[in-house]
């Protein structure tokens, strides 16, 4: 069947500075020029300011009160009228700019977070009408985002984790799915959304190269910036600092690197509880971690290209990814990453060929086995707790879910990672006044401290930015979107399973994902 040109109709809570509004404007940079791509329009909640001009050049830009987040705007309707609502206004907004239903692809981001109750309810009253509709899940409200899941299954007034499950999720002839990594498409598949319903779009990776300055002109303007010794090493944390990205295991790596290392964590989060959290590493690293820079990318005389030129090294603590930037970019720029591995993420980028040789599973913390229990009967505590609020069903459905693997096969040690934010300041206050401590915590992870400090080699280097600006470069990206574009358009004629699973996405999620008490502590 031909397929006449499309409209696009891109949709998110917002377009604020951050990670999907990211992706948004590559696929729209990505889009340009494609004859199969009629017009493109960006439709969100009313906070916008972090489009860039080139976006706002190239696609419309509209708003649309009621697909901002919950917390942000009147919520006076019940989740069903309001779903109505937003889907009738979208669909007078595709008409005023002379759309046809049939001709346009809804492509919506994050639909079943929980940031606005609505939007899955919009999307099937959408499908109704006529509207492909394309669901782009970046998060999951069933990892680990526990108040997200139980404010989603209270608007829409489910008792069991099932019934929310069909909301959420729902299976048609014009919905499918787009996820940014074939486990995350495996989870859906599991849970019975069909295969050929589900595509892979990884985010497309663009780094302005001609912009790079020199690495001597860079650490020029970072030593200067932050009055640094003249033989530093700057490894670079180029993220956002919240609670996922475990900021005491990104000290630790400071303290296992040491001086003339100087850790560099680039942005402060901007939520309350996150930048909480964020404060207090901060209060940390100014008692026990000497050789660390906090809010490397506010500084007014420094740019991202100037802290990612000057770095030696790029690394990543985190312990839960959508899609993983930070394993990919940095080799556009010819600098090496050591990171923790994710493997739901970095499998992808290992089946592309990347060699990704200095990845870690665990930083192993030695302690006595009285200290190891306490460790361990911690972290089920912040796992217990994490849900605690959450209906009986899914206390059931989580005690029978795989239990977590332990400590090390002889139980002298952790993974620093499975420790409360608590201890684990314990470990890094210990570290900077016990030598005999530190030297043991260097030892059991050799190969870490190796690769912190360690030039990678050339060859290397040449071989993941190869692939990187191969596989996950904008062309790719294009073909990649019009591919899931045109099976949306024509899915009709695609098998429609019906969810059979006897398991929950909840279930299924946490199987896929190990659990971290950094990403779910509450600090009051």
């Amino acid at each position: 069947m031909k397929i006449s040109a499309m409209k696009i109709l891109i949709v998110h809570c917002h377009f604020e500075r951050g990670g999907v509004t990211q992706v948004v404007e590559n696929h729209v940079h990505c889009l340009q020029g494609s004859d199969e791509i009629d017009e493109v329009a960006l439709v969100s909640g009313p906070r916008q300011s972090g489009l860039q001009a080139a976006t706002r050049e190239s696609a419309s830009i509209w708003s649309v009160e009621s697909l901002e987040y919950d917390s942000h705007r009147d919520m006076s309707l019940g989740v069903d009228e309001q779903a109505q609502n937003t889907a009738r206004e979208l669909d007078e907004r595709c008409e005023q700019a002379g759309w046809s239903r049939q001709q346009t692809v809804v492509h919506w981001h994050n639909h079943s977070l929980g940031k606005n109750a609505a939007s899955p309810l919009v999307i099937q009253h959408l499908a109704a009408m006529g509207y492909s509709c394309l669901l782009q899940i970046h998060d999951f409200a069933e990892d680990q985002r526990p108040q997200n899941w139980a404010y989603l299954k209270q608007s829409h007034g489910c008792r069991r984790a099932s019934e929310l499950d069909a909301i959420l999720y729902p299976h048609g002839d014009r919905l499918s799915y787009a996820t940014l990594t074939t486990g995350d498409a495996e989870t859906l598949a599991q849970f019975g959304i069909h295969r050929s319903r589900v595509d892979v779009l990884p985010n497309s990776v663009r780094l302005p190269t001609a912009e790079l300055p020199e690495f001597e002109v860079a650490t020029q303007k970072v030593r200067e910036a932050f009055d640094l010794p003249a033989d530093f090493r700057w490894m670079l944390y180029p993220v956002r600092g919240i609670r996922r990205k475990n900021l005491g295991e990104f000290l630790l790596m400071c303290q296992l690197a040491g001086r003339p290392t100087i850790g560099a964590m680039t942005l402060m989060p901007a939520t309350p509880m996150e930048k909480k959290s964020y404060e207090r590493w901060q209060a940390v690293a100014e008692r026990c971690v000497e050789n660390v820079v906090f809010n490397a990318a506010h500084h007014e005389d420094i740019q991202f290209v100037d802290n990612l030129s000057a770095a030696s090294v790029v690394v990543s603590s985190s312990v839960a990814e959508g899609f993983g930037m930070v394993f990919l970019e940095p080799w556009l720029a010819s600098r090496s990453v050591v990171a923790r591995n994710l493997p739901g993420v970095t499998g992808d980028f290992i089946n592309h060929g990347m060699r990704l040789d200095h990845l870690y599973d665990a930083v192993q913390i030695p302690g006595s086995p009285e200290w190891l229990a306490a460790a361990n009967r911690q972290f089920q505590d912040a796992k217990t707790n994490a849900w605690k609020d959450v209906q009986r069903d899914v206390d059931i459905a989580r005690s029978q879910s795989t239990p977590d693997q332990s400590s090390g096969d002889a139980n002298d040690w952790i993974d620093f990672a499975r420790l409360t934010p608590s201890m684990q300041i314990e470990v890094l206050q210990r570290f900077n006044t016990d030598a005999g401590f530190a030297q043991e915590v260097r030892e059991r992870n050799a190969a870490l401290c190796e690769a912190l400090v360690t030039e990678a080699r050339p060859a290397v280097i040449d071989h993941n930015r190869n692939i990187v600006a191969t596989h996950f470069g904008p062309e790719n990206q294009k073909q990649q979107l019009l591919n899931a574009y045109r099976k949306a358009i024509s899915n009709e004629s695609i098998p429609v399973s019906e969810v059979q699973s006897d398991q929950t996405m909840l279930d299924l999620v946490e199987h896929s994902r190990p659990f971290y008490p950094c990403r779910v502590e509450q600090l009051d």
